[in-house]
């Protein structure tokens, strides 16, 4: 019997010698900042980079900041480098064209402007859809680093589609959203990126005599986009010969 409780004291000799030499967590301090230029959520997302947690509020430009006493210094001397007037938000156009493509050179929309030749020319080249029809066109003008949303019910149906399964009546409208999470402008000071970009459109189906229905088509991505470039940044299917395309458009406000 002692031999047994001699082995078992020797088997956990090393694990009591172990959680002995485990070293206590550093404590931790708060502190708050209050930024005059730069985002606090933009901020925040580099803090991570120093092992700190960070709580932000847009309104008040408040940064919370949690993190050991050694790694405080070199937190505070980040966050004075980044808080400086270059790092002030700016204004951000961004012009979505909802963009209809098929077979038919009429229904649902209106002609192609002229500003969208190139776009046009870019889509023919990579579908097979014959012709391309504007529904409609937002324009969202958003700060870096804010939420941003529009509503339009400006497209309409044209009457005479030939044939095409999209309703028939001036009557009816569709309704388009767009909206971003938040936009940001890169190092390069040319790229901007769109984070939790979403357009969606609804719009009226045919569904035999007489009926409609209406159907919500959506397209949601993270985009990367050159300023004053016009992009093709998706695409979702309407019918079987349709699609909706979004073409993006956007340019920083001095």
């Amino acid at each position: 019997m002692k031999r047994l409780l001699f082995a078992v004291m020797l088997l956990a000799a090393p694990a009591v010698a172990q959680q002995a030499s485990t070293p206590a967590p550093e404590p931790r301090v708060q502190k708050l900042f209050i930024l005059k230029y730069a985002n606090p959520q933009t901020v925040r997302n580099l803090l991570v980079t120093f092992g700190a947690t960070a709580e932000t509020n847009q309104e008040m430009r408040a940064l919370a900041v949690s993190a050991t006493a050694n790694q405080m210094p070199a937190i505070e001397d980040a966050i004075a480098r980044l808080d400086v007037p270059s790092a002030a938000p700016k204004n951000i156009d961004l012009t979505c064209y909802m963009v209809i493509g098929g077979e038919s050179d009429a229904g649902l929309g209106g002609p192609m402007p002229k500003e969208l030749d190139s776009v046009v020319t870019q889509l023919k080249s990579a579908f097979a859809f014959k012709n391309y029809r504007l529904m409609d066109v937002l324009i969202l003008r958003a700060r870096t680093g804010q939420t941003a949303q529009t509503t339009s019910s400006g497209g309409t149906v044209a009457s005479g589609s030939g044939g095409s399964p999209l309703v028939q009546s001036g009557n009816l409208q569709v309704v388009t959203t767009f909206q971003i999470k938040s936009a940001s402008i890169g190092t390069d000071g040319t790229t901007i990126r769109i984070d939790g970009m979403r357009a969606s459109s609804r719009v009226p189906l045919a569904s035999g005599n007489g009926q409609f229905n209406y159907t919500n088509l959506g397209l949601d991505s993270d985009v990367d986009i050159k300023e004053g470039q016009k992009v093709v940044v998706g695409r979702v299917g309407v019918t079987n010969d349709q699609a909706l395309f979004l073409v993006l458009l956007a340019k920083v406000l001095n």
